[in-house]
């Protein structure tokens, strides 16, 4: 979010010094106060302005005038478009005033805009973006609505401001990997806004990101409709291009190539915000699994893999586990997926039934050479060693000769320097004959 979109619709920043002279009850220190605000009224230049206000600010820290002249700081780093002095600025002026709407705005904005990851950045922006919900039945009162403005109108910018809050809200809780928490946010935000093409792809971003293989079509149903999505609430043609993209390349990976599967899909999530309850996308494996005798023969790896974690999430699957344990199990293909360590790694995290959901880690008897790219197709053959049930996952033991498809890796490039060739041995002294 660039500081441009910060503004909020219906409250007005600009001339905080203008009235000045409307407080009551309020003196200049001395002619020489009085003198550097005229100097700043009349400045034109917002950093001759910032710096005026300085100079203010240093010689007379305690005026009577400290909260204009915030406000003041407030305006003109607005219209320099400085994020980072109109969040300092918003901070000195929430000492002075800890309800002001305006400074708890940009201070929840700006925690995401400026990358307030660190604990007190990110507290800040929680503690402001909370109190800006709490302050907007008072500042968009229908008492306080501007002449001209309508009841919608009015109501939007009070939803525009809540829904700045709750992204901020979410995207601490996404810094610190929360995504369920985050997940209620943006479910708080479609709820309020529906037709927010943003909010469905941050919420499919959430749900994706906690990889539970039991909703990802929930999560791709939210892709779906924010990359084809129209109207006020829609995505910038970039975006929404690279989201339809993204929705497609996923569903096909998952799903297979039907474009008529995936069109009714993308009509369905256009129509209705949330998926209907029980929604659910079926993957490769499940439609080959429905035609069993077929799927054991355009894959038997597959679906021997299959048949083996079919039996060990079921009910007595503990059971089946302890026979399988410390055998070696037939041999399998996945996609790779992480490596620890990235280079020469000694263990590797591969997908087997889908294409980037980590089921199976392999601890390998000794490190591999190099690395090699997410996606790598990785067959190996390997003893069972741990099982985790929900959400499935299986560690084996795997001797490095059978691991397969690990990439050769690049020789050493041409010019390195050659191991010095040995000094011949030094002949001996011919003996003359007498």
């Amino acid at each position: 979010m660039t500081l441009k979109n910060l503004s909020i619709r219906g409250i007005v920043l600009a001339g905080a010094l203008a009235v000045v002279y409307a407080q009551a009850k309020k003196e200049w220190k001395d002619q020489a106060e009085y003198d550097l605000y005229v100097s700043i009224t009349k400045a034109t230049a917002p950093d001759q302005q910032i710096q005026l206000l300085n100079q203010w600010k240093e010689k007379y820290p305690q005026s009577d005038y400290k909260m204009e002249r915030a406000q003041a700081y407030l305006a003109i780093y607005g219209k320099k478009n400085d994020g980072a002095g109109l969040y300092s600025a918003s901070q000195d002026l929430l000492t002075l005033d800890p309800k002001n709407f305006q400074a708890l705005y940009f201070i929840t904005v700006l925690t995401e805009s400026l990358k307030k990851s660190d604990a007190e950045g990110a507290a800040a922006g929680v503690k402001a973006s909370n109190e800006l919900i709490g302050l907007l039945g008072t500042q968009f009162d229908p008492g306080k609505k501007p002449a001209g403005a309508t009841d919608a109108q009015w109501k939007e910018q009070r939803d525009a401001s809540e829904l700045a809050a709750l992204k901020t809200l979410a995207w601490v809780e996404t810094q610190k990997k929360d995504y369920k928490a985050a997940e209620k946010y943006y479910v708080s935000g479609l709820k309020m806004m529906p037709g927010s093409a943003l909010f469905s792809s941050l919420l499919g971003t959430a749900i994706a990101l906690q990889k539970d293989p039991n909703r990802q079509a929930e999560a791709m149903w939210h892709f779906a409709r924010a990359g084809n999505l129209e109207g006020a609430g829609a995505l910038d043609p970039t975006a929404k291009s690279q989201t339809a993209a993204y929705f497609a390349r996923v569903f096909k990976s998952y799903a297979g190539d039907d474009p008529k599967e995936m069109n009714d899909i993308i009509a369905k999530a256009k129509a209705e915000v949330f998926p209907p309850e029980g929604f659910k996308i079926k993957s490769n494996a499940e439609k080959m699994i429905e035609n069993e005798e077929k799927f054991k023969g355009e894959n038997p790896m597959l679906f021997q893999y299959m048949q083996i974690k079919k039996a060990l999430v079921a009910a007595d699957g503990d059971a089946y586990w302890g026979n399988l344990k410390d055998s070696e199990l037939p041999t399998f293909k996945g996609k790779l997926v992480s490596l620890k360590p990235e280079t020469n790694p000694k263990e590797i995290v591969v997908a087997v039934e889908s294409a980037d959901q980590p089921e199976v880690t392999l601890v390998l008897e000794k490190p591999l050479r190099g690395k090699a790219d997410v996606g790598t197709e990785i067959e190996f053959t390997g003893v069972a060693k741990e099982f985790t049930k929900d959400p499935f996952t299986m560690k084996l033991e795997v001797e490095n000769e059978k691991l397969k498809g690990w990439p050769a890796q690049a020789a050493a490039p041409k010019g390195a320097a050659k191991k010095p060739a040995a000094a011949p041995a030094a002949k001996k002294p011919a003996v003359k004959k007498k």
